[in-house]
């Protein structure tokens, strides 16, 4: 069994704000560590039966409780502060707080603190660090036994003991596939067309990989097995492709991105065509071969690795039967608004707790799918990719339209505080 994550979650969770972390920077770590851990946990199911499954989720889920079952959290005390420095508790661990007053308070190094005027005592703010610290260690605990649950068999089957393989499938495809999706500097040594090329080329193979592995899986493997790949993929550094970092050259030489990667405007071809090593006419052409060419190698590659985790999707078990064609399509809601508003709206909801956003297999917001569903939901002027990035509230674009929203008074409490 591998615990590297879990280990260092478990000592996340056993700090105190008096060692050398500040309350906000184990936040920080929780935060970080978080998506490593359901990997983590992901891996090592697929080597265990239905029953062993289970036993290995329960040790896990009960391995966090330990840290934080005898922890009292009062959380009047909590809204005290939240109320004092007029902020939400969604803002602090969710959001950029760091030209907030409360980010200097929150992130201060209790050992060497000393209070300026209008700033907390050193009491205060040890009772204000320890308050959210006991906060932060529930909720990402909460977070990791809710997702040891949502991975557990709905119904353990009884069988045999076998012998156990450290990796019982084959990944060699797998591995090459997240290779040319996350190795742009293969751009460098040719040209797109024929980085892209190569890439596309392994998909077939890759997909022969997958089919053999689950014809060899047992059935109570296999959905364990595409969780694994899937958050395999989701972890290479592009997959949350957008359209948008390739939107500018697209109007620059006026083509469609039905097109892509196929264009027939002549200049654009010649540019995607041309090797960046030695073949350019003049030093300032390598400049430009580069910014076009990795522009559109991240999209590329962002496009390939969600078309396959598509594709493994669909394969597993529990996915849901496909409307037929000829059904009628379901009337939208027509947006008046513009789209940032209505991905800021949206994405504020998901993260309030009022609506239930689609997830990767390492517990991470599939921003992808969730632009998809709004975008059947309403009627909106705009592309699934640009929707995508307003729903991240975190992405440039996303913090760029909450500002705006939080300047002029938005304010929407958390379903927990009125539930």
């Amino acid at each position: 069994m591998i615990r590297e994550y879990l280990d260092k979650y478990c000592e996340l969770l056993s700090k105190q704000v008096w060692e050398e972390y500040s309350a906000y920077g184990i936040l920080v770590d929780l935060k970080h560590f978080l998506p490593q851990l359901k990997s983590e946990i992901l891996l090592n199911c697929l080597n265990y039966d239905a029953n062993k499954k289970t036993e290995y989720l329960n040790y896990v889920a009960n391995e966090i409780k330990t840290y934080t079952s005898n922890i009292n959290f009062d959380e009047q005390e909590l809204n005290k502060w939240l109320n004092h420095f007029n902020i939400t508790l969604n803002q602090v661990v969710y959001g950029s707080i760091g030209k907030e007053p409360i980010y200097h308070v929150l992130n201060a190094d209790y050992s060497k603190y000393e209070a300026s005027n209008g700033s907390l005592d050193k009491h205060e703010l040890f009772m204000l660090q320890n308050d959210f610290l006991v906060c932060f260690s529930k909720l990402f605990a909460t977070e990791v036994i809710k997702f040891c649950n949502e991975n557990k068999p709905e119904k353990a089957p009884i069988v045999k003991e076998s012998s156990k393989i450290n990796k019982p499938f084959k990944d060699e495809y797998l591995t090459i596939f997240c290779k040319e999706i996350s190795t742009e500097n293969q751009i460098k040594e040719t040209c797109f067309d024929l980085v892209f090329q190569s890439m596309e080329h392994y998909i077939p193979y890759f997909e022969n990989e997958v089919m053999e592995n689950l014809l060899l899986l047992n059935s109570d493997k296999k959905d364990d097995y595409l969780n694994f790949v899937i958050d395999t993929i989701s972890k290479t550094p592009y997959s949350d492709y957008n359209e948008e970092l390739i939107t500018k050259w697209l109007k620059k030489y006026n083509a469609p991105i039905e097109e892509f990667p196929n264009f027939t405007n002549e200049e654009l071809k010649h540019w995607l065509g041309r090797y960046y090593n030695g073949y350019a006419d003049s030093p300032t052409d390598y400049v430009f071969i580069l910014d076009i060419q990795m522009d559109f190698y991240y999209y590329a590659a962002g496009l390939l690795a969600n078309k396959m985790i598509n594709y493994l999707e669909s394969k597993k078990s529990t996915n849901s039967i496909k409307v037929n064609s000829s059904e009628t399509t379901t009337e939208k809601i027509k947006w008046i608004g513009k789209p940032s508003q209505l991905g800021f709206i949206i994405g504020k909801l998901e993260e309030l707790g009022y609506i239930e956003a689609p997830k990767r297999p390492n517990g991470e917001t599939n921003f992808t799918k969730f632009a998809a569903l709004v975008n059947n939901t309403f009627e909106v002027d705009t592309t699934e990719s640009t929707l995508s990035k307003y729903l991240n509230l975190e992405s440039e674009k996303g913090s760029e339209t909450v500002r705006k929203f939080n300047d002029n008074g938005f304010d929407i409490p958390h379903i927990k505080q009125i539930s």
